[in-house]
């Protein structure tokens, strides 16, 4: 686990945009922070650091948006609304895992249910100020680490 702290959502958003290049097709990234955290400002940079030029808005009610990239898509996931296994399951996304950068917001529900992914987790330390903790069982964790420290 290493932390990183953001001092604006301008800040996220480059932080997100700085790793962004070392995803491919089929890496999960789970977002995790309470309601307001950043969670979506860093899927926001995140997909500027694709190069993508769709407009990131938040997928609660739609629970999901996919966003045009030129290396690979990005699907963005809202698991907040979602309350079982079960239903996420029905949903029918996750046969899109290997052809895009997944980003699940409140992914840490189902936790168990992934495998190999990175959790990103953000904390506010502010009216401003977000603690960034990025941990998890991804082989792109040394990666970031050596990027962003």
């Amino acid at each position: 686990m290493f932390q990183i702290l953001s001092k604006s959502q301008t800040d996220t958003e480059a932080i997100a945009q700085k790793i962004a290049p070392l995803f491919q097709s089929g890496d999960l990234i789970l977002l995790d922070g309470d309601l307001g955290a950043g969670k979506t400002h860093f899927v926001k940079g995140f997909t500027q650091g694709f190069q993508s030029e769709d407009s990131v808005t938040s997928p609660t009610f739609g629970v999901a948006n996919f966003y045009r990239a030129a290396r690979c898509d990005i699907l963005h996931i809202d698991l907040y609304r979602i309350a079982t296994i079960e239903a996420f399951n029905d949903l029918g996304l996750t046969d899109y895992f290997d052809q895009c950068v997944v980003c699940i917001e409140w992914g840490t529900k189902f936790a168990d249910y992934f495998d190999d992914c990175l959790l990103v987790s953000l904390a506010s330390k502010g009216a401003n100020e977000r603690l960034i903790t990025f941990s998890g069982h991804s082989d792109k964790y040394n990666e970031i680490k050596a990027t962003l420290c």
